[in-house]
């Protein structure tokens, strides 16, 4: 090719790497994906060796080795030599592959996804190539980008504004380039390099003028305030929220309690320690009648560094043992677990902790303040164990100055709520004179027969119902969210604080490390909520007032005999009347997994777990046969041509065979030269197969193209001629 000609090719390439940029762009802050600039360096690299005139071996060694490279600089944490972390690599490979063919996709390895992206961005850059270079259209990519960008403009954190200019202005350069081309070699003109210069200049200023005017023209104000929202509304009306499941786990938003939910039993995390007990994420202080949302706490953030002893609001003793807790994570989340009691966390060498006093959460970070989850981190604590005699000492909050507030805060209540849920605390309180005897009254409440565990029959308020009147007086039949928001707000009702806490609990025996360590897998089928009561001389107490549930805190028995007693509730609920057929089934734990219905995916599951080679085999037979029918695809096509146009005739079937004929020449290897004219190329065509035949053929094209001039008589004579060509281009 002239130097004009690589010029050409390579400004496409140029425009074609920077509109597949803007793919990547965003995923940075929509996504957990890290190491952007790695894909975005494959990218280029890809479409450079698809520029280069290489051998197909060499171009796929060039860009496997160059995922092997940026795949060990981002994972070889430990400084291993390539070698040895090649062999980790392979071996992780092999353990996804058998996950990814017994169905199990959400445990897969970062590493693993990874080397998936990668193979997508090839894919990509190889559709770039064939779209610029062959089709020489590029309009349906372009409008996909637009869509893309759009939609994540709209509905993600992602301001796709200037992203937008960028791709205008791309896509116009592209489709300018490539339109110009298609009309040079549709008319066949001569002197292509001086009038693809003069397109250029007005093209430039046209897409620049175009985007000025654009950008700086005043525009219209938005139909809808905010879609997204309007979306939701429209989308509720269509289908009611009451009808939707949820899928069980830890979400950040808890406005809207309420509805079924699926069970889901991917593990979390997996933490070595020597006790059971709960992990907690947030708390929330804000009941609104559906849900719970936190206010915002005058105490700024405070950052906590590695291994740095940090006070929570938890009371511990003091003599009690340090324990360890190490956490091994499976599903990534920017936040930490914490046991009650806890004192300090390591795990985050090159970055920092950071307590949210308005959710009692402690989030992980990087050293440029950007959030980050980790793989592993360690805490140290000591068992929480709280006096009774303290607790059961407590009937008001010390009028001291900084208990301020603590009444107020946590004790706040909808003005909606329905008087009968504050008469119905009163009436459970009724024989009980300090906190503690009160709390645990309506922690009993919970545990009678009356309410029913259920994931799946679960109601969710009207506009103009309460989330907890509803369940206390009407259905008596939820999960954990029920339970404990129930008990938060019968609590306040009395004028006991108390907050809502969300988490994990113990999770599931998984055997013993050593001979102190036990081992507890927590799934998300683990995730639960609880209540936490606030006590002036303890701090926040945790009580369980779900059923099936057990509460692991530790209460010293430190008073006298005769202060011991409780009074049991006289108190049951109204219970309605239930008919034989609607009488609740046996209540399920929250830790097991819902049965579904459907009895044929055990039988898959099972096939495919007992046929895994034999399974991973065919795949990979499959993939074979599809590289080699692809890679082959130049002998094979010829003959699904002659069979195709074997019964055919008439001069549209003529234009088709002859530009499918021109194609099947492309992928033998006999190239048509950019700005080349047809009869040209017929002659560097016939002297390749050493006839006249595409000459003869094309002179026959061009009569039917621009006079309309195809006698049938000579359909015969101009087939032969065709096959003859498309036998030779076979190879």
């Amino acid at each position: 090719m002239t130097n004009k000609r690589i010029a050409f090719s390579f400004t496409l390439y140029f425009f074609g790497f920077l509109l597949l940029w803007e793919w990547l762009r965003p995923l940075n802050q929509i996504t957990d994906t890290g190491e952007i600039h790695y894909f975005v360096i494959f990218i280029a690299f890809s479409l450079l060796v698809n520029y280069l005139p290489l051998f197909w071996w060499i171009s796929y060694s060039l860009k496997a080795g160059f995922i092997l490279y940026f795949l060990h600089a981002i994972f070889n944490e430990k400084n291993s030599s390539f070698l040895s972390w090649l062999v980790v690599f392979f071996k992780d490979m092999v353990a996804n592959l058998k996950m990814l063919l017994s169905g199990n996709i959400y445990d897969l390895s970062d590493i693993f996804r990874s080397v998936l992206f990668f193979i997508l961005l090839w894919i990509m850059t190889y559709l770039l190539q064939y779209w610029l270079m062959i089709r020489k259209r590029i309009f349906v990519f372009y409008f996909m980008t637009i869509i893309y960008v759009g939609v994540l403009d709209t509905f993600t954190k992602y301001d796709g504004e200037w992203a937008i200019v960028r791709i205008t202005a791309i896509g116009f350069i592209l489709l300018g380039i490539l339109f110009f081309q298609r009309l040079l070699e549709k008319e066949q003109i001569e002197n292509r390099q001086v009038l693809l210069t003069k397109w250029m200049i007005p093209l430039a200023i046209m897409v620049v003028a175009s985007i000025t005017i654009g950008f700086a023209s005043p525009k219209a104000g938005p139909i809808w305030p905010d879609p997204v929202p309007f979306i939701q509304s429209k989308a509720e009306n269509v289908m009611p929220r009451k009808n939707s499941i949820s899928t069980i786990g830890y979400g950040i938003d808890d406005s809207r309690l309420g509805g079924p939910f699926k069970g889901d039993d991917r593990v979390v995390f997996e933490v070595r320690t020597p006790s059971q007990q709960y992990w907690r994420v947030e708390t929330k202080d804000i009941y609104t009648g559906k849900g719970w949302k936190a206010s915002k706490n005058p105490i700024p953030q405070r950052k906590i560094r590695n291994g740095k002893e940090f006070i929570l609001d938890y009371a511990s003793i003091t003599d009690e043992p340090i324990r360890k807790a190490i956490i091994d994570v499976k599903i990534p989340y920017p936040h930490i677990v914490v046991p009650y009691g806890f004192l300090s966390v390591h795990g985050n060498e090159d970055g920092y902790f950071q307590f949210d006093p308005d959710l009692n959460k402690i989030s992980t970070f990087t050293s440029k303040d950007k959030e980050v989850s980790l793989k592993e981190y360690e805490m140290q604590y000591r068992r929480a164990a709280f006096s009774m005699k303290e607790l059961r000492g407590t009937k008001k909050l010390p009028d001291e100055p900084h208990f301020e507030g603590i009444l107020e805060q946590y004790t706040q209540l909808p003005e909606s709520l329905p008087i009968r849920v504050r008469e119905l605390a009163e009436q459970l309180i009724e024989g009980q004179d300090n906190w503690f005897d009160q709390t645990k009254a309506i922690e009993r409440y919970f545990r009678s027969g009356a309410f029913v565990y259920d994931q799946t029959n679960v109601a969710i308020p009207e506009e103009d119902e309460d989330y907890v009147d509803q369940f206390l007086f009407e259905t008596y039949r939820g999960y954990c969210d029920n339970f404990s928001t129930s008990m938060v707000t019968l609590l306040r009702a009395v004028n006991i604080p108390a907050r809502w806490a969300k988490g994990y609990t113990a999770g599931n025996y998984n055997g013993l490390e050593g001979t102190d360590n036990r081992i507890y897998q927590v799934t998300n089928n683990d995730a639960h909520s609880w209540v936490e009561v606030f006590f002036p001389t303890q701090g926040w107490v945790p009580f369980e007032p779900t059923r099936s549930f057990d509460n692991y805190t530790t209460f010293l028995r430190d008073e006298a005999i005769e202060n011991t007693g409780t009074v049991t509730p006289t108190v049951k609920p109204a219970k309605p009347v239930i008919s034989e057929a609607e009488k609740p089934k046996p209540e399920i734990s929250k830790k097991k997994e819902i049965k579904t219905s459907n009895t044929k995916w055990p039988k898959i599951k099972s096939f495919t777990v007992n046929n895994k080679m034999a399974l991973l085999f065919g795949l990979l037979a499959i993939v074979a046969l599809g590289f080699s029918l692809f890679w082959n695809r130049g002998k094979w096509i010829p003959h699904l041509l002659l069979w195709s146009y074997k019964r055919k005739s008439g001069g549209e079937t003529f234009v088709q065979a002859y530009e499918d004929l021109l194609k099947q020449l492309d992928r033998f290897g006999v190239k048509r030269e950019i700005g080349q004219t047809l009869r040209e190329y017929a002659a560097y065509v016939d002297r390749h197969f050493d006839s006249n035949d595409m000459s003869a053929l094309t002179e026959l094209y061009e009569r039917a193209i621009y006079r309309g001039d195809y006698p049938d008589s000579e359909w015969e004579y101009a087939s032969k001629l065709w096959e003859n060509l498309i036998k030779k281009a076979t190879g």
